[in-house]
C-alpha cells in the first residue's frame, strides 16, 4: 500500500498540472493558446460629401471588441481577442456618442452629421489599436466536465430560443435535419461536432452570392451560401438543439489558416466608395457550453469545430443590429457591415476611402512540441517504475532478513 501512495505522490509531483487545458473562475475551461501574434492595428476612414444640396448622415461604427476573460464586456469567453484602444479621433460632426454598448456588448462610436460642400463637407475617423489574437482550441472535453445549462439567462432569449428572420429555427425541415444529425445521448461538443461536420459536407461554396444574406432556411434547400450561410445554418441547428449559437463577423488578416506572420510584416487592406475593397470580411460561429465557455467554429472547415486562430479581427456578434437615422422597417440589419456606412437617402452624394494598416509588434508560436511531451513523459514513466521497482525490491530483502 506504501508503494502506491509513493508512486501517487511522485506523479502529482511530476505532473502538477494538465499541460492542455486552462482553468479559468470565469467558467471558461479546457482550452489552450499554444499560438499568439500582437498586432497593431491602423483604420483610417475619410468621408466626403460631394453634392452642394445638403445632407444628413447617421453612422454606427464598430470598434474592435476586447474578447477575453477579464475583459469588462464579455463573458464567458477565452482569449480570442485582446484589444486595447490607444488612439480615437472622429472629425466633422455634429454630434458624437463614444464607446456605446448594445444588447451584444458590442462596442460603438455613433455620430451624425449634416454635410454640405459649401461648409464643413468631411468626416474623419482615425483609430489605433493594440491587439493579441491567440490560436485557441478546446482539449478533451468529458460529460463529467459539462454543465447545466441555465435556460432562464438571458443568453437563451439572445441567441437560442427565438425564431427570427434567416434563423428559422421552427422550420420543420430543418428541425428534422438537427434531430437526424445528432443523437439525443450526445453531449453539447458531440452535437457541435457532427452540425459542423455535416454542415461543412451538405453545403457548397459559392463567391457569386449577392452581399444579401439568404439565411438557414435558403440555404438548406439550396444547398448552398457563403461564409454567412454556413453560419446561419449551423447556428439555427445548434439552437434546435438547446445550444446557445451565435454568428460572429469581422475580417481575416489572411485566408491562409497556415500563415505564421513576422515581427514587423504588414498588411494593407483598402475600400472605396468606388466598389473596390481588398478586405477579406468573413463571417464564423460561437456556441456555448456551460463551464466550458463560448466555443469558436469555423462550419467551412471541420477541423475548426472547436478551434480559432491568430488571422480574424472581429468586430460584432450577434445578429439584427439597430441602426440610428433608418426609416422602421430598415433600421434593423441582420449583419453590421465591416466598413464604415451611413445611413442617408442618397448613397450618391458622397465618396469615401478606407484604409487597414496591420503591423506585426509580437509572435509566439512555441506550442508543446508533441513528440517531446510523450519522450519526457516516457523517461518519467520509467523513473517511478523503477523507484516503485527498488522499494518492493528493498522491502522483500528487509522480509527475507527478518525471516532469518
Amino acid at each position: 500500500m506504501k508503494t502506491h501512495k509513493i508512486a501517487f505522490l511522485l506523479l502529482i509531483f511530476l505532473f502538477p498540472m494538465n499541460l492542455m487545458s486552462i482553468a479559468s473562475a470565469e467558467g471558461i475551461s479546457n482550452y489552450e493558446v499554444s499560438k499568439s501574434v500582437t498586432y497593431q492595428v491602423e483604420l483610417n476612414y475619410t468621408f466626403t460629401h460631394t453634392r452642394i444640396s445638403p445632407q444628413t448622415y447617421y453612422f454606427k461604427v464598430a470598434r474592435l471588441n476586447d474578447r477575453q476573460p477579464n475583459s469588462t464586456v464579455t463573458q464567458y469567453c477565452p482569449p480570442y481577442q485582446e484589444s486595447n484602444l490607444l488612439y480615437n479621433s472622429i472629425t466633422g460632426t455634429d454630434s458624437l456618442i463614444m464607446g456605446s454598448l448594445d444588447k451584444f456588448n458590442n462596442t460603438y462610436d455613433l455620430f451624425n452629421a449634416t454635410l454640405s460642400s459649401v461648409t464643413s463637407d468631411t468626416i474623419i475617423l482615425s483609430q489605433k489599436y493594440k491587439i493579441k489574437l491567440s490560436e485557441v482550441t478546446f482539449g478533451s472535453i468529458f460529460d463529467s466536465d459539462i454543465g447545466t445549462y441555465n435556460t432562464s439567462d438571458e443568453m437563451f432569449d439572445l441567441y437560442c430560443n427565438n425564431t427570427e428572420e434567416y434563423y428559422e429555427r421552427d422550420d420543420p425541415d430543418l428541425i428534422a435535419a438537427s434531430n437526424s444529425i445528432v443523437d439525443p445521448s450526445d453531449n453539447p461538443l458531440e452535437k457541435a461536432q457532427k452540425i459542423s461536420s455535416w454542415v461543412s459536407d451538405y453545403l457548397t461554396y459559392s463567391e457569386s452570392l449577392p452581399a444579401l444574406e439568404k439565411g438557414a432556411s435558403w440555404a438548406y434547400d439550396n444547398k448552398l451560401g457563403d461564409c454567412s450561410e454556413y453560419s446561419t445554418l449551423m447556428i439555427t441547428l445548434l439552437r434546435i438543439q438547446g445550444i446557445p449559437a451565435r454568428k460572429v463577423t469581422g475580417y481575416l488578416i489572411s485566408a491562409d489558416s497556415n500563415l505564421q506572420p513576422t515581427v514587423g510584416q504588414v498588411f494593407n487592406f483598402q475600400a472605396s466608395s468606388n466598389g473596390t475593397s481588398t478586405l477579406l470580411g468573413h463571417a464564423w460561429v460561437e456556441y456555448y457550453i456551460p463551464e466550458i465557455g463560448w466555443i469558436a467554429c469555423e462550419p467551412q472547415n471541420p477541423n475548426y469545430y472547436k478551434k480559432s486562430d491568430y488571422l480574424r479581427l472581429n468586430l460584432n456578434i450577434g445578429a439584427w443590429f439597430f441602426m440610428p437615422g433608418a426609416s422602421p422597417g430598415y433600421d434593423y440589419i441582420s449583419e453590421f457591415p465591416h466598413i464604415p456606412s451611413p445611413v442617408a437617402y442618397d448613397h450618391d452624394a458622397y465618396t469615401f476611402n478606407y484604409d487597414v494598416k496591420i503591423t506585426v509588434l509580437e509572435t509566439n508560436f512555441n506550442s508543446p512540441d508533441l513528440l517531446i511531451i510523450i519522450i519526457i513523459s516516457s523517461i518519467l514513466g520509467i523513473v517511478i517504475i523503477g523507484i516503485v521497482f527498488l522499494i518492493r525490491s528493498s522491502k522483500k530483502k528487509r522480509k527475507e532478513y527478518l525471516t532469518y
